[in-house]
């Protein structure tokens, strides 16, 4: 058997490699552990316009 885990952290990207390293040395006490990806998530952000306003179906802005 084979658990796939995926692990979101909220952490700056300079650490990605310290964090991946640890995570899967924390993961070798439970059996073979090998990590087939790491992926740098940068946040997008979005100026809202004046008179622009956030709808509660689905958070469209209109």
């Amino acid at each position: 058997m084979m658990l796939v885990i995926t692990v979101h952290v909220n952490a700056p990207a300079g650490q990605a490699i310290g964090i991946k390293e640890q995570i899967a040395q924390d993961l070798e006490r439970y059996g073979d552990t090998r990590v087939v990806s790491v992926e740098v998530v940068q946040p997008s952000y979005r100026q809202m316009q004046i008179g622009e306003t956030v709808s509660q179906q689905g958070g469209k802005r209109k």
